[in-house]
């Protein structure tokens, strides 16, 4: 059972208010951590509180709720060592006493670490070692801030008002985050996924280090907010997010600079779409080396949403890229190794779900880049079949052929998905009728 006692020098002052300790005796060695309360030698008395020490009624208004204070922590932390004794008979030490009064019990699989002193770790390591660039740095802290203003305005902090170990985060516990920035930060879903970044690759590192249990952390990686998909029904109308000429080009240069493999596999598979036709993800994620004829140039597959054969011409630049993957994935069946190789496309659940997997995982990606690009909108694998249509609309092609590229059922999907947002190509498909109409003015 532990005490209180007020550390004094050998030479002590009468007016002078010195620290409350508290105190823990085992084998001899004392085991001491400072209360942060300080009291004067006339005002302390020892025999208090059943020889645990306390402060007098003359310390002042203050005498009763110093004593709760005391009383509270001496009973918690005694509390908390009869348990560990219980349930290991024998194994307590010196070390085992200082971790629970420092509020970090080492018997914890977490070691009792700071959850958000954890994450902030891990984004000053990332900082320094050049993985991240100052903006996402100070943003991570910054979104840390409203994770512990969180814990404060929900009550949901547990060693602290705005604190929680490390072990402590659940699933449950990350939705109601989400919720609460939806509700009352009013954050968008993009917002919000970003604030989730630091969190998500902390929870990652802490599995490796075997901090959390595997399982959880698998879990947590699926908490990012993922646009509701469907295989059935029709294109989203066009929201105007496409890349100009000079944006691609900066794009295919940001590809050529870009020091991370994956990033720059999955900015290819952006290109492909794009010269392929403006190719849905789907079809990326599912094509096969037996879909492409090299020598006619044709992509020929059932597309997954229309459930029709469709056949692709296949540019140089679309030719090109698929070279470069051939000549690193001849012995596969997906091009793209977006998919596991055992993948049955003819059931739908197990496509749903390596689609689902599939977008969120080089949308994350490509976000990223689309930021650093300085882009005004996140950047998607869909941003490259717009971008292809809008290219094939405004030089001239006309709607019924760029509905045949883009694999629509009909013109008139494409021309909901497309023309108001194309003032430039009806102007000059319109020119194509001045000599008539300028014959038949009055």
């Amino acid at each position: 059972m532990g005490k209180y006692r007020l550390r004094v020098p050998k030479k002590t002052e009468p007016d002078k208010k010195y620290p409350v300790d508290i105190e823990y005796t085992w084998n001899r060695q004392a085991v001491r951590k400072t209360m942060n309360i300080f009291v004067k030698i006339a005002d302390w008395h020892q025999g208090m509180n059943g020889g645990r020490g306390g402060v007098k009624a003359t310390y002042g208004s203050e005498a009763k709720r110093i004593n709760a204070v005391l009383l509270s922590k001496v009973e918690k932390v005694d509390a908390m060592l009869a348990e560990f004794a219980e349930k290991n008979p024998g194994k307590i030490t010196i070390d085992v006493i200082n971790s629970y009064l420092l509020d970090k019990p080492i018997t914890r699989k977490d070691e009792g670490k700071d959850f958000v002193d954890f994450v902030n770790e891990r984004l000053d390591s990332e900082y320094a070692r050049n993985k991240i660039g100052r903006s996402r740095h100070q943003n991570g802290k910054s979104g840390m801030n409203i994770f512990q203003e969180f814990l404060r305005s929900t009550n949901r902090g547990t060693y602290k008002a705005d604190g929680i170990y490390l072990g402590e985060l659940t699933i449950e516990l990350l939705d109601a985050y989400i919720a609460w920035r939806r509700e009352v930060k009013l954050n968008s879903d993009h917002t919000i996924n970003h604030s989730l970044t630091p969190i998500l690759k902390a929870c990652a590192y802490a599995s490796e280090l075997d901090l959390i249990d595997k399982a959880l952390n698998a879990r947590i990686q699926d908490m990012r907010i993922s646009p509701k998909i469907s295989l059935a029904t029709d294109e989203a109308e066009f929201d105007g997010k496409s890349l100009s000429k000079e944006e691609v080009k900066k794009l295919i240069k940001y590809h050529d600079t870009c020091p991370e493999p994956r990033r720059k596999e999955f900015i290819e598979m952006f290109l492909f779409a794009f010269h392929a036709c403006g190719l849905r993800l789907v079809d990326v994620m599912t094509l096969q080396w037996t879909h492409i004829d090299f020598q006619k140039k044709e992509l020929r597959k059932v597309m997954v949403k229309t459930n029709k054969r469709h056949v692709i011409p296949l540019s140089e630049p679309a030719i090109e890229i698929l070279m470069g993957w051939y000549a690193k994935r001849p012995n596969t069946k997906f091009v793209f190794n977006l998919v596991k190789e055992e993948l049955d496309i003819d059931n739908a659940d197990a496509l749903y779900k390596a689609r689902n997997n599939a977008t969120k995982c080089i949308n994350q990606s490509l976000t990223v880049v689309g930021e650093q690009m300085e882009l005004a909108f996140p950047l998607t694998m869909h941003v490259a079949r717009h971008t292809f249509a809008v290219f094939a609309l405004n030089k001239g092609l006309s709607m019924t052929v760029v509905s045949r590229l883009l694999g629509h059922g009909s013109t008139d999907v494409t021309e909901k998905v497309y023309a108001r947002f194309l003032p430039e190509t009806l102007s000059t498909e319109l020119t194509k009728l001045k000599d008539e109409l300028s014959e038949l003015a009055y």
